[in-house]
């Protein structure tokens, strides 16, 4: 089983860092995820990324990363 994992860091320049990594699991249903391949990270205001009030293009952005690692890693990307 393939999916992606999000994760925030607190950089300490007063931004976070969003990454999505593609991960798998051998069991169904999943109990446990080991990383494969980093795929993007991406830096943003901390203030902004706490309030929720990333654009709505940063949005959209993040959204169609995560569809479109998990189309590509379980095969269904035309």
């Amino acid at each position: 089983m393939n999916g992606v994992v999000a994760y925030i860091v607190e950089t300490g320049d007063g931004r976070i860092t969003l990454t999505i990594d593609d991960v798998s699991s051998s069991k169904q249903p999943p109990t446990s995820w080991c990383q494969e391949f980093f795929y993007t990270s991406n830096s943003y205001d901390s203030e902004a990324m706490k309030n929720m009030s990333l654009t709505k293009e940063q949005y959209a952005k993040i959204g169609e990363n995560i569809i479109l690692r998990l189309l590509a890693v379980n095969g269904k990307l035309k």
